[in-house]
């Protein structure tokens, strides 16, 4: 089960491509690194290729999600993204495409539940779409809603007992969580709120909101930096996917974290960047901070406030 807490919403895994410079043809937005949440929108626009992706590979100072730290120490993760136009000639629907986000662990310390290397991998299918309000398509609405199974290779288990219900085992590898994400974006020249609405369905009918604003700058050519703030909302059955020692029983929802910081990416050609990013996440929810002072910080939520960030490579192609 997927714990802690891919945007657009992104991210969620490695860099942002942002939407400028114009060396980069595509406005692509894949997953922040780090991070197994729905990659964002991305702008189709006829005269795209008919297929297209992304990836990004990259090293990170912990494996953090939603704005809470799974893992404290050094992870490997990854994204790659392909997608199918669906737009040509005056109609415009779209893209529908695959994806498949992936860690590795680069300590011991989450052995035991989840194994090492290559120890989750994340594939999604999605589709998306940029709802213009005008001719210049400055002033939009971006949406992207996708399917996100979560799959343990390494001694960790989920399966369905004979009610129905899900039941936690080990030594079986498994296909577990998934998640239907919605994600919104206001384009616009200016700032650029956000809306993204998780609902898990498998295990514990849980739902989880990101709400945030974002804003790329291009300070020098071939630079693009992106500054973002997100608040994160879970409701009471999404906290129980957070088990954290001493807070293990059901909780109310409410506002649980929120996090702070930038994304940068530096094209060395039209296809392959490098990226860096650095963020610092706070715990809002008192009981999961009063939770985390007495924890033993070997699993799901251990840190009430902690920086985070890691460096890559980007493809574009």
């Amino acid at each position: 089960m997927k714990r802690v807490v891919l945007a657009v919403a992104a991210a969620v895994a490695g860099f942002v491509y942002a939407e400028e410079p114009k060396a980069m043809p595509r406005k692509v937005e894949p997953p922040k690194g780090g991070e197994a949440e729905v990659a964002a929108p991305v702008i189709v626009e006829r005269g795209d290729p008919l297929f297209w992706g992304f990836g990004n590979y990259g090293i990170y100072s912990g494996y953090q999600l939603y704005g809470s730290l799974l893992n404290s120490e050094p992870t490997l993760q990854g994204y790659l993204e392909a997608n199918f136009n669906l737009s040509w000639n005056q109609w415009e629907f779209g893209y529908l495409g695959i994806g498949v986000w992936s860690n590795t662990d680069l300590t011991d310390k989450r052995r035991d539940l989840y194994g090492k290397a290559f120890n989750e991998w994340d594939p999604n299918i999605h589709w998306g779409k940029t709802f213009w309000f005008d001719d210049d398509r400055k002033w939009g609405l971006d949406y992207r809603t996708t399917f996100v199974w979560y799959y343990y290779p390494h001694g960790r288990g989920h399966d369905r007992n004979t009610h129905g219900k899900s039941h936690f085992q080990y030594g079986h590898d498994t296909m577990t969580t998934m998640d239907w994400n919605h994600y919104f974006e206001f384009k616009n020249p200016y700032l650029n709120p956000f809306v993204n609405w998780v609902h898990e369905y498998h295990e514990n009918k849980a739902n989880l909101w990101e709400m945030g604003m974002k804003r790329t700058f291009v300070p020098i050519d071939k630079l693009s930096i992106t500054p973002q703030m997100v608040w994160t909302y879970r409701s009471h059955r999404y906290n129980w996917c957070f088990p954290t020692a001493g807070w293990t029983e059901v909780h109310g929802s409410g506002f649980a974290t929120t996090k702070i910081g930038v994304d940068a990416l530096y094209e060395i050609t039209p296809n392959i960047g490098i990226f860096a990013k650095v963020y610092w996440c706070h715990v809002y929810d008192h009981s999961l901070r009063a939770a985390a002072e007495h924890g033993s910080g070997g699993d799901y939520g251990q840190y009430k406030d902690f920086a985070w960030g890691g460096v890559g490579i980007a493809v574009k192609f």
